[in-house]
C-alpha cells in the first residue's frame, strides 16, 4: 500500500497529513508520537517530495519519541541552518524502520512543489500561518495548516501518477535483480543500476590516462582538437582548469564548433532552410552511442565485476527491441542510458572517470571525423547543426550517394548505427534552439523558446510558462499562422500565465502596486496586467538585501494564486510583444540602434517644455 505523506512542523505544533492513493483517505496525526507509531508499518510505502532530505528525519524524530521542542530544533537545523539531517545528534543516536521513496529523485533541480503546483495549474495560495510562530496553533490556524498540506500531498500523489511510467522501470529493472521493490523505488535511477550492475564502489587515480580508440581516423580530425585532448597528459595543467576548458574552432564553412569535457556543439546561428527539388535537409544521430560506445570501445565502469553482464543487457535490449518487447526494451535502457552519468558521479558505486571521460572524448572525435569527412568529400554540403551524438546537414540531391558511402564505410568501422531522418524544413536560433518539420509531417522542438509541458529528456522537468508565446511561435514556423492570430484567438487563461518563482539566494518578495512596496510569496502565478497602477515583482537577495526584478515579467503584474481571474483581465498586446521579440531573435533581427546624442536633444527639449 502506497502512502503520501507531508510533515508541517512550528514551534508547539507538528502535523502529518497521509493519504492512500488507492482510497483517496486522508490520515491527519497532529502532536500525537503514539498515533504515528502505530499508523507507521512495515506493510505501508510513503512516497513524498523532498522526503529523503526533510520529511524523512521528521518521521524519524517522531517515532524516536522526540518532544515538539526536539521536533521544531531538526526542522530548523535542515531548514534553517542548511544541514543534513542525519548529522544531527539525536538522528546519529536513534533507530527507526520504514519504507518510503522521494517522487523528487531524477527531477530537475530547483524544482519546488510550489512552482510545480503552479505549472500544473493549480491553486498556490499558501497558508497565512506563518512558520515562526512562536504560540501553539490556534484551531483555525491548525485547520488552515492542515488543509494546505493535503493540497501538497495531492499536489505528490499527482506528480506520482503522471511519473508512473518512470517508477514502473524502476520496479521492472528492481525486479529483474530480485530487488525488494521498495529497494527500487528508493533508490535514484543511478543508484538503482549501480545495484542491478553489482558494481562495487573502487578508488581510481587515472581519470586522465586516455587513449585514442585504435579505429578512429585522427587524420580526419583537426590537429587543433587532438592538442586540445591530448592535454589530458599535461600534468602542469589542474583538473579544474582542465575539465573546464573549452576550445571553438572553425570546422568548415564558417561553423564554430566549441569542444569541452561535457560534449561538442556547433550550430548556424538565425538559420532557416526548406528542401528544394534541388537540395535536401538530412540529420543523422547515432542510436545509443554512450552505451555503444561503452561496448565497442571497452568503456564498461570497472566497477562491474563482469563487464559481460553490462553487454549482455546492451544486446537483451537489442533484441527485445526487435521482437516488440516494449517493456523490456525500455526497462533495460533504464539501466544502459544511466550508466554514463553515473561513471562521473564520486558519489555513485560506478564511479570509474577514466572511462567517463572516454566515452565523452571517443564520442566527441568519432562524429568530428564523420562530418569532416562529409566536408572533404562533398562540395555542397552545410552543415546546420552538429553535437555530441548528432549531425544535420543540407545537401545538393545529387551528392548523397557520398553521403551513404561515408556512413557506410563509418558505421562498419566503428559498429556504431545511424538514424536517419528526413527533413523538409528547419528554423534554427542555434544549437539549442529550433524547430523542424520531417518529410513525414513529425514537428520536433528544442530549446527554452518553443518547448512547454512536461519534459523527460534527462531530469524530469515542466514548464508552462507563458505557453502562449511558444504556441505562437511553433505555429508561424510550421504553418505560417501570424503571431497576433495564435495569441488573440486563445482565451486559456493559464496559456498566459508565468510561474515566478525566487529561488533560495533571495528571502523574500514584494510586488509593487500603487508606488508600494506589498510583500507577497516567494513563488507567484503572474500576467501582464492591463491595470497601470499595478507594477511588477521583485526578488530581495537575502545576502546583501538588494532588489532585483524577476525575470520576463510586465511592467504591469496582476497576481492569481487562486485562479480566479477571466481572460479580460490580461494584456494579450505584452504577449504579442514576447512573441515578435523572439522571433527576432530565432531570426537575427536586431533592434534599431539608438541615437544617443539625438536622444539627449530629445531629452533636453521635453525639459525645456516641462519648465516652461
Amino acid at each position: 500500500m502506497i502512502y503520501v505523506f507531508d510533515f508541517e512542523v512550528f514551534a508547539n505544533d507538528w502535523l502529518v497529513v497521509f493519504k492512500d492513493i488507492s482510497s483517496g483517505r486522508y490520515t491527519v496525526i497532529h502532536n500525537d508520537n503514539h498515533a504515528v507509531k502505530q499508523f507507521v508499518t512495515a506493510d505501508k510505502l510513503l512516497a513524498g517530495f523532498n522526503c529523503k532530505f526533510y520529511d524523512n528525519h521528521i518521521l524519524k524524530a517522531v517515532l524516536c519519541g522526540a518532544d515538539n521542542a526536539l521536533v521544531k530544533e531538526i526542522n530548523d537545523y535542515i531548514v534553517q541552518d542548511g544541514k543534513l539531517g542525519f548529522t544531527h545528534w539525536f538522528l546519529k543516536e536513534n533507530q527507526a524502520f520504514f519504507n518510503t521513496f522521494d517522487i523528487r529523485d531524477d527531477i530537475q533541480q530547483g524544482l519546488s512543489l510550489k512552482a510545480i503546483e503552479g505549472h500544473f495549474g493549480m491553486n498556490i495560495e499558501e497558508s497565512s500561518v506563518p512558520f515562526d510562530i512562536d504560540r501553539p496553533l490556534t484551531k483555525q490556524e491548525l485547520e488552515e495548516v492542515i488543509r494546505y498540506c493535503k493540497h501538497d500531498v495531492d499536489t505528490i500523489e499527482k506528480l506520482i501518477k503522471i511519473r508512473k511510467p518512470y517508477l514502473e522501470g524502476k520496479l521492472a529493472l528492481g525486479r529483474m535483480k530480485g530487488l525488494p521493490d521498495a529497494t527500487s523505488l528508493y533508490a535514484t535511477n543511478a543508484k538503482l543500476t549501480a545495484l542491478f550492475l553489482d558494481a562495487k564502489a573502487t578508488e581510481w587515480t587515472d581519470e586522465r590516462n586516455y587513449k585514442y580508440p585504435a579505429n578512429l581516423k585522427k587524420e580526419l580530425i583537426p590537429p587543433e582538437v587532438i592538442a586540445f585532448f591530448d592535454r589530458m597528459h599535461d600534468p602542469t595543467i589542474s583538473d579544474t582548469e582542465l575539465f573546464n576548458s573549452k576550445l571553438d574552432i572553425d570546422i568548415g564553412n564558417g561553423l564554430i564548433a566549441t569542444y569541452g569535457y561535457g560534449g561538442i556543439h556547433a550550430g548556424l546561428k538565425n538559420y532557416q532552410e526548406q528542401r528544394s527539388p534541388k537540395r535536401v535537409i538530412r540529420n543523422y544521430d547515432v542510436a545509443s552511442l554512450y552505451p555503444s560506445l561503452m561496448i565497442r570501445c571497452g568503456y564498461i565502469s570497472r566497477n562491474i565485476p563482469f563487464a559481460e553482464y553490462f553487454k549482455k543487457v546492451y544486446w537483451d535490449r537489442i533484441a527485445a527491441k526487435k521482437e516488440g518487447d516494449k517493456k523490456t526494451a525500455n526497462t533495460l535502457k533504464l539501466c544502459l542510458n544511466t550508466c554514463y552519468g553515473a561513471m562521473l558521479n564520486p558519489y555513485n558505486d560506478l564511479y570509474d572517470p577514466l572511462m567517463g571521460r572516454s566515452v565523452c572524448i571517443s564520442g566527441q572525435l568519432f562524429l568530428t571525423e564523420l562530418v569532416m569527412a562529409y566536408l572533404r568529400e562533398c562540395k555542397t554540403i552545410r552543415i546546420i547543426n552538429f553535437n555530441t551524438d548528432g549531425v544535420m546537414f543540407s545537401i545538393n540531391r545529387e551528392e548523397m550517394s557520398k553521403i551513404y558511402d561515408i556512413n557506410r564505410e563509418w558505421q562498419n568501422r566503428t559498429g556504431f548505427e545511424l538514424e536517419e531522418d528526413e527533413i523538409a524544413k528547419i528554423v534554427q536560433k542555434d544549437v539549442n534552439n529550433y524547430c523542424l518539420i520531417k518529410e513525414n509531417g513529425t514537428v520536433k522542438i528544442k530549446g527554452g523558446y518553443l518547448t512547454y509541458g512536461i519534459s523527460e529528456a534527462g531530469a524530469w522537468n515542466i514548464n508552462n510558462n507563458a505557453t502562449v508565446v511558444k504556441k505562437a511561435l511553433i505555429e508561424y514556423f510550421t504553418k505560417g499562422t501570424p503571431i497576433e492570430q495564435t495569441i488573440t484567438e486563445n482565451n486559456n487563461v493559464l496559456d498566459y500565465q508565468f510561474i515566478a518563482k525566487a529561488g533560495s539566494k533571495y528571502k523574500s518578495v514584494y510586488h509593487m502596486v500603487n508606488g508600494e512596496k506589498v510583500p507577497v510569496q516567494k513563488v507567484n502565478r503572474v500576467y501582464a496586467s492591463k491595470d497601470p497602477t499595478l507594477g511588477t515583482l521583485y526578488k530581495i537577495h537575502a545576502e546583501t538585501g538588494r532588489p532585483a526584478k524577476i525575470e520576463e515579467l510586465s511592467e504591469h503584474c496582476v497576481i492569481d494564486n487562486r485562479n480566479e481571474l477571466t481572460i479580460d483581465d490580461i494584456d494579450k498586446s505584452f504577449y504579442i510583444a514576447m512573441a515578435k521579440k523572439r522571433l527576432d531573435d530565432y531570426l537575427g533581427v536586431k533592434p534599431p540602434k539608438i541615437d544617443k546624442r539625438k536622444l539627449n536633444t530629445l531629452k533636453k527639449q521635453v525639459l525645456k517644455l516641462l519648465e516652461a
